[in-house]
């Protein structure tokens, strides 16, 4: 017992050092401005916001995860229920502190979700992803108080689950929707969103849930091991999904003849691409897929954790490898001031911002896994 809470301090301080270090990039931020980031007129979008993405699909594939006994009523898993919820509300906080320092102030969060421009799909996302943070806390609140099947309760986990469906849809569409980026543009980058945010959020889960059992020691895992067994079959077939369409969009972009496309070809991928196929697909999409199809490793605990690890740096990655990529190519009149490609690697105040998030979404699980008794079920 003396050693958990020595792990459990040492722990805290690990914390409290990485967001002392954020809130001083926040600091400086604020003080300072976007010019801290390693961005310029071409390319705006950078690690902030792809954190940021991250960790919003993965928040909503959590409460798409948590519909599984909430909405769609599979009883069984409703032990997950309480955690899965939780689980999601910390990691969209953790998404708000990167949006709003990649912002540059959290009042213009505050005006962009005030100042409503309803044919705005960036608007729409704030918006939907802001009430479904709104749902989701109120819902956990009942769930804690031990309200899980009153009327109110019921019509808040399936408005929370389809706010989680869509939202994803929505952070595509700000992509798909940009027609002078013609390697973003179309309806596969909402649908994409959506299964890289299922996959992510049940990475996300597998691998919280085998770690902490493992640290706290609480057998949890050996007397659940078929439900985390059944939601690791549940990983396997959403991976493999995510592959299938992974595949398509390399078919169509090695064979389309748009030039646009053609000139993306030649762009150097921000982590490196064997034979056209980027090397974050490879090892943090296809390598775990391949490790899913062995039993042996599907069932371990040690084969959920590298599976699940490998697929969340693996889709940041994917996500930062599009954000980037359809950036990369100065277009119009910048196309004259600048190379043929404009090259990225972030900034330390931006790296700061990304820890300032993990950080904040890490505290938030070990403070409820502390105190909010998150394996309650009904």
């Amino acid at each position: 017992m003396s050693d958990k809470k020595g792990l459990y301090g040492t722990w805290l301080v690990v914390l409290a050092i990485a967001i002392l270090l954020g809130l001083y990039a926040a600091i400086r931020l604020f003080a300072q401005g976007h010019y801290l980031f390693n961005t310029n007129d071409v390319l705006l979008w950078s690690l902030p916001l792809g954190v940021y993405i991250f960790l919003a699909l993965t928040s909503s594939g959590l409460t798409l995860l948590a519909g599984i006994p909430l909405v769609l009523k599979v009883k069984k898993y409703e032990p997950f229920a309480k955690r899965l919820v939780f689980l999601a509300i910390a990691t969209l906080l953790g998404g708000f502190v990167a949006i709003g320092l990649e912002l540059g102030s959290v009042e213009h969060m505050f005006w962009i979700l005030f100042s409503p421009n309803f044919s705005s799909p960036i608007w729409w996302m704030g918006f939907i992803y802001s009430v479904e943070l709104v749902v989701l806390i109120v819902k956990f609140g009942l769930m804690h108080k031990g309200d899980w099947h009153s009327g109110l309760s019921k019509a808040l986990g399936v408005i929370s689950f389809l706010l989680a469906l869509i939202a994803p849809l929505m952070i595509g569409s700000v992509f798909g929707i940009t027609e002078s980026r013609i390697t973003y543009f179309g309806p596969m980058m909402s649908v994409y969103s959506l299964i890289l945010g299922l996959l992510s959020g049940t990475a996300m889960f597998l691998l919280y849930s085998m770690i902490f059992h493992r640290v706290s020691g609480d057998g949890a895992v050996e007397s659940q091991t078929p439900l985390y067994n059944e939601f690791t079959t549940i990983f396997g077939y959403v991976a493999a999904i995510a592959v299938v369409f992974t595949l398509v969009k390399f078919a169509i972009e090695s064979a389309t003849v748009v030039p646009e496309f053609l000139v993306y070809g030649e762009f150097k991928h921000a982590f490196g691409a064997y034979r056209g196929l980027h090397l974050e697909v490879l090892l943090g999409l296809f390598l775990p897929f391949v490790l899913l199809l062995i039993p042996s490793v599907r069932k371990s605990v040690g084969g959920k954790i590298v599976t699940s690890a490998l697929i969340l740096a693996g889709t940041l990655m994917m996500h930062m490898e599009i954000l980037l990529a359809g950036q990369s190519h100065p277009v119009g009149p910048k196309a004259e001031q600048y190379a043929t490609f404009i090259s990225y690697f972030p900034s330390i105040w931006e790296w700061l911002v990304f820890l300032l998030a993990l950080a904040v979404m890490l505290l938030l699980y070990t403070l409820g896994e502390r105190y909010l008794k998150l394996a309650e079920a009904p």
